[in-house]
C-alpha cells in the first residue's frame, strides 16, 4: 500500500502567502462538495508555512469528521458508486492526452535546448513531478488513486521526451506530425463527470433541494437520470452534447406529452448539468437553449378550477356525518381542509401540515402561519383566517388539538416510518383528493389544486389587491421591486381577507344527516355485490339521451353581507 504524505505548503499565483493544499477523503465529499480543498496558511515565510501546515490538514480533517457526525444519514465509501481504477489502456490514452497537451501549447515556435527542458518539465525533484501529474490528472476530471499516480508517473516522463523528439523534428526538419507512439495510442474511455454522481450532488443540498436526496425532487429525478444514461449508452456526463440533448427530447417526445418532457425530462439533466458547470466539473451545459414546441404558456384558469356545483358538492360533503371507521383526524381533515383551502388559496400540504401553534393569535387578528419549509417561495407568511371559519367553530377544533397537544389533521403516533418524500401530512392531502374523487364524484380538475385556482378567479370579482393576493397565496409579485419593500402587517390582510366573499353552503343551515352506509358483514359482502351489478345495469338502461341521468346540485351563491344567525 503506497505511503500517504502529509500536503506540503505551495504558492498560488494570485496570493503572496503559501497555501495548503488537501485532498477530500471520498467518504467526505457529499458533505463537502468538493474533491479537494484550499486553505492559506497566512504567511509569507517557508518555514514558518511548513509548520501550520500540518496543524491546518489535522483541523480539515476533524472539520469534515464533524460534518459527518452531525450529518442525518451515515456518509460511507459505498454511497456513491465507485469508479473503475484506470486500467493499463487508459493510462496510455492519458499519456497521449498529456503528450498532446505539452506539445500544442509550444509547437508553432518550438522551443530548443534548456528552453524546451523547462517546457516539458525538465527539471525538479520526485514531489514537483507527482504534483504535476496529478494536477494533470485532476484537470482531466480523475480524482486518482496513491497507486494510479505511482503507476502513471512514468508514462509522463514518456510523454515529456515525446515532445521534446516533437520539437526537434519540426525545428529541424519542419514535421509537424504525429509522432509513432501517437499514432497508435488508444482513446480514453475513463468516466470524467459520473452522471450518478452529479445527480447525487445537485440533490444532496438541503438548503436548496428540501428533503435532499430523500425528498420527493430527488425521487421524480432519479428515473429520468437513470433512463438518460440507459439512452446515452454511458454515465459521462462530459461527454453529453447538444446533439445528445436534441436526440433525448426526439425521443421523449414519442413517449409523454412535450408539457412532461419541458418540465421534467429535459429540466432535471438541464439543472444537474447547471449544479456541475457552478461546481467546475463541466464547462458548458449541452441542454441551455434545448425548447419544446407544443407547450401551452399556461391553462385559462377555468380548466383548471372548480365550477359552482363541484364547489357546492364538496363543500356539502364536508358536513355530512362520516363513517365512525374514520379517524378522529381525518374526519376533521374532511371537515376543514377544503374550507380552509377555498378561504386561502393555500396548496394543500400547507395545510394539512398545520400545527395548533401555527393558527395565531396576534392582538385581534388570527392567522395562520405558513412555514417557509414547506412554501415553494421558501418564505413564511402569515394568512389571515376569514371570519367564515371563524363562525363554523373552527377555532374550538384548534383548541381541542392544542390541548392534546398534536397536529390538526394527523396522529403521529400511526405514522409507518414513510420516506421523507411522502410525509404523513401529504397522505393526508393524497386521501382527500380520493375522497374527492371516488366518494363525490367530482372529476375532470385537481381535487386540492382546483381552490388555488377558484381563489385567484374570485378575488378578481373583488377589491382585493393583486399584491395582497399573492402574497395570500404565496405567489411571486408581478409588480416589480417595490412589492418586496415593506410589511404585510395582518392587520391591512385581515381587512383585504374580509373583502374575499362567503360561500352560501345551504347544508350550514341544516342538521348532519346520519352516515347511512354500515359496515357489512362476510356474508353480506357476495349479495351486495349481485345487487350492485343489477343495479347499474338497471341504470345503464334508463341512460338513454332523452332520460339522462342527472347529478350533482345547483349552483352555490357567494354572499357579500354576513346576515344575522347565519354560520
Amino acid at each position: 500500500m503506497a505511503n500517504i504524505k502529509m500536503p506540503t505548503p505551495r504558492k498560488r499565483p494570485t496570493s503572496e502567502f503559501y497555501w495548503i493544499r488537501k485532498k477530500v477523503p471520498a467518504r467526505y465529499r457529499p458533505l463537502v462538495g468538493k474533491n479537494e480543498v484550499w486553505r492559506s496558511l497566512e504567511t509569507k515565510d517557508l518555514r514558518t508555512a511548513i509548520r501550520r501546515c500540518a496543524a491546518a490538514s489535522d483541523a480539515l480533517e476533524a472539520d469534515w469528521a464533524r460534518l459527518a457526525a452531525g450529518a442525518k444519514r451515515p456518509i460511507s465509501e459505498a454511497e456513491a458508486e465507485p469508479r473503475p481504477p484506470l486500467t493499463h489502456r487508459d493510462l496510455h490514452a492519458l499519456r497521449a492526452i498529456a503528450h498532446r497537451r505539452i506539445r500544442d501549447a509550444h509547437i508553432a515556435s518550438p522551443p530548443g535546448g534548456f528552453a524546451a527542458l523547462r517546457v516539458v518539465g525538465g527539471h525538479g525533484d520526485d514531489e514537483d513531478r507527482e504534483q504535476e501529474a496529478r494536477d494533470f490528472l485532476a484537470a482531466e476530471g480523475i480524482d486518482a488513486t496513491e497507486d494510479e499516480i505511482a503507476r502513471f508517473l512514468p508514462l509522463m516522463a514518456r510523454a515529456r521526451h515525446g515532445v521534446l523528439d516533437d520539437f526537434k523534428r519540426a525545428a529541424l526538419k519542419g514535421d509537424y506530425k504525429d509522432s509513432e507512439e501517437l499514432k497508435g495510442a488508444p482513446k480514453l474511455d475513463v468516466v470524467k463527470v459520473d452522471m450518478m454522481e452529479a445527480f447525487r450532488s445537485y440533490c444532496d443540498r438541503p438548503d436548496v433541494i428540501r428533503d435532499g436526496l430523500e425528498g420527493k425532487t430527488a425521487e421524480r429525478w432519479r428515473p429520468v437520470v437513470e433512463q438518460f444514461i440507459k439512452f446515452m449508452g454511458h454515465r459521462d456526463l462530459a461527454r453529453v452534447t447538444q446533439h445528445d440533448a436534441v436526440r433525448w427530447r426526439n425521443h421523449k417526445l414519442k413517449e409523454v406529452s412535450p408539457k412532461s418532457v419541458r418540465d421534467v425530462w429535459l429540466a432535471a439533466p438541464r439543472s444537474i448539468c447547471t449544479h456541475m458547470i457552478n461546481e467546475l466539473k463541466l464547462d458548458s451545459n449541452p441542454f441551455a437553449g434545448i425548447k419544446v414546441d407544443g407547450v401551452k404558456a399556461w391553462k385559462e384558469d377555468d380548466e383548471r378550477g372548480f365550477d359552482e356545483p363541484q364547489v357546492l358538492t364538496i363543500l356539502t360533503g364536508t358536513l355530512a356525518t362520516p363513517s365512525h371507521l374514520i379517524s378522529p383526524e381525518m374526519k376533521a381533515a374532511r371537515r376543514w381542509v377544503p374550507w380552509i383551502c377555498a378561504y386561502t388559496g393555500a396548496r394543500i400540504s400547507e395545510i394539512t401540515s398545520l400545527w395548533p401553534a401555527d393558527v395565531e393569535q396576534i392582538g385581534q387578528y388570527r392567522a395562520f402561519v405558513i412555514k417557509e419549509q414547506l412554501a415553494k417561495s421558501k418564505k413564511m407568511r402569515r394568512v389571515p383566517v376569514h371570519e367564515h371559519l371563524i363562525a363554523q367553530g373552527f377555532d374550538d377544533y384548534v383548541e381541542e388539538r392544542r390541548k392534546l397537544g398534536k397536529p390538526l389533521f394527523y396522529e403521529p403516533a400511526r405514522a409507518r416510518g414513510g420516506r421523507k418524500s411522502n410525509p404523513q401530512y401529504a397522505k393526508v392531502g393524497e386521501r382527500i383528493g380520493e375522497w374527492i374523487r371516488e366518494s363525490l364524484r367530482v372529476t375532470g380538475v385537481q381535487p386540492n389544486h382546483g381552490w388555488r385556482h377558484l381563489f385567484r378567479e374570485l378575488s378578481r370579482g373583488t377589491e382585493m389587491k393583486e399584491e395582497i393576493v399573492n402574497y395570500i397565496v404565496g405567489h411571486e409579485s408581478r409588480s416589480g421591486t417595490s412589492a418586496r419593500y415593506g410589511k404585510r402587517k395582518l392587520s391591512m390582510l385581515d381587512a383585504e381577507m374580509k373583502k374575499f366573499p362567503r360561500f352560501d353552503v345551504p347544508a350550514l343551515r341544516e342538521e348532519p344527516a346520519p352516515h347511512k352506509r354500515l359496515r357489512r358483514t362476510n356474508a353480506e359482502v357476495p349479495l351486495a355485490k349481485t345487487v350492485k351489478v343489477a343495479r347499474d345495469s338497471r341504470k345503464a338502461a334508463r341512460a338513454t339521451p332523452a332520460n339522462p341521468i342527472i347529478q350533482g346540485s345547483g349552483p352555490f351563491i357567494l354572499s357579500r353581507p354576513h346576515r344575522a344567525g347565519q354560520p
